[in-house]
């Protein structure tokens, strides 16, 4: 994507785009854990991704760095551009994966959800979050573009 001439590269974009890099990790984590852990049986003797203590705290501290990350691009960019569409869309995402962070563990030991399901939801909840991101940044985006009709 073109950077538009005279727009700077603020903080909100930058906090957008670590917020969008931080889903995207969550995403990978949940993807590519179990894959790798399945086909390399070094792995799954000594990485065991349904560890209770490995999975929930990865996603406790990754949300340490999502949740401001968020607030700060979400609530600068929504004074730059007006619109509420990008708050409730990441909003949304934002929820799911602090329910997940919070609660997948005692869901999971109450057989409510497998881990394939807290994968699922964990999964929606990034990529929830990162479409508001990336409405966010083109709003932002489209609001400093100087209109040429």
């Amino acid at each position: 994507m073109e950077r538009v001439q005279g727009v700077p590269n603020n903080m909100q974009e930058r906090f957008d785009k670590f917020a969008i890099m931080l889903s995207g990790l969550c995403a990978i984590h949940c993807i590519a854990l179990p894959l790798i852990a399945s086909i390399t049986p070094l792995l799954t003797a000594t990485i065991h991704h349904d560890n209770e203590v490995h999975e929930f705290w990865f996603h406790q501290f990754i949300l340490l760095f999502i949740l401001p990350a968020s607030l700060i691009a979400l609530i600068t960019g929504y004074r730059s551009h007006g619109k509420l569409l990008p708050i409730v869309i990441a909003g949304i995402g934002l929820l799911i994966l602090t329910f997940i962070a919070l609660f997948a563990e005692q869901l999971l030991l109450d057989n409510v959800i497998a881990h394939e399901g807290e994968t699922l939801l964990t999964i929606i909840g990034g990529l929830t979050h990162a479409a508001g991101h990336i409405l966010n940044l083109q709003a932002t985006r489209k609001k400093h573009t100087p209109c040429c009709h």
